[in-house]
């Protein structure tokens, strides 16, 4: 006799009825599947946050009222939030453009000038300061504080409209939803009498408001 011929073995139950149930089968649960979409939300969670990180270009710049080093300048740089206090009107610029302009330690502010009438209703000022250095010192010096305070550096060279001098151009994001602009510019240094031996230079920071909202 083989396997195929031998009939199947039945047990009956007690007293004639249906045979007893096979052991339950152990239970099935849903808690490993879950994981799997877990996982695959907290992955867009943080893909979202990044995304949204990366795509805001505003930068917050630190108030400070002391005197700081700016590598590669032999000059020493104050917050400009003093100086620009003659043309800060109604919250204009925003608080972390106006942080992130600074002035060389020692330079004195000779004049200020209100330019929106010309910018079409754009905020456009500028305040004039005399410091003892170089133009090659200050241009130098602007190239290196306006890439530490978060300025995107667009441009330097010889400036448009003043003979003989050098222009820093910069861009940054405002907390007011707008591009700013910010332009030092440096006209050649002058020597005399009452001037240092390295000469004394004007030089004037241009903040501009860009029309079209980031």
């Amino acid at each position: 006799m083989t396997l195929h011929d031998t009939a199947p073995m039945e047990t009956a139950a007690p007293g004639g009825g249906e045979p007893p149930r096979p052991p339950a089968r152990p239970g099935f649960s849903m808690r490993p599947a879950m994981i799997v979409p877990g996982i695959g939300l907290l992955i867009l969670v943080l893909f979202i946050g990044a995304e949204f990180l990366t795509s805001n270009p505003v930068q917050t710049t630190k108030t400070s009222t002391a005197a700081f080093s700016v590598r590669g300048s032999p000059l020493r740089a104050d917050p400009g939030v003093h100086d620009l206090k003659v043309i800060t009107v109604s919250g204009q610029p925003p608080s972390n453009i106006v942080n992130a302009v600074s002035v060389p330690e020692g330079a004195t502010r000779t004049s200020y000038a209100n330019n929106s009438a010309a910018a079409q209703g754009a905020y456009d000022a500028q305040i004039t300061l005399r410091a003892d250095a170089s133009q090659a010192v200050l241009e130098n010096f602007y190239q290196k504080v306006m890439k530490k305070q978060g300025w995107q550096i667009l441009s330097t060279g010889p400036a448009d409209h003043v003979a003989g001098g050098l222009e820093v151009l910069g861009k940054k994001a405002g907390s007011d939803g707008f591009y700013w602009e910010m332009g030092a510019v440096i006209s050649p240094t002058s020597f005399g009498a009452g001037a240092p031996a390295a000469g004394a230079t004007s030089f004037s920071l241009e903040l501009l408001q860009e029309q079209d909202p980031n």
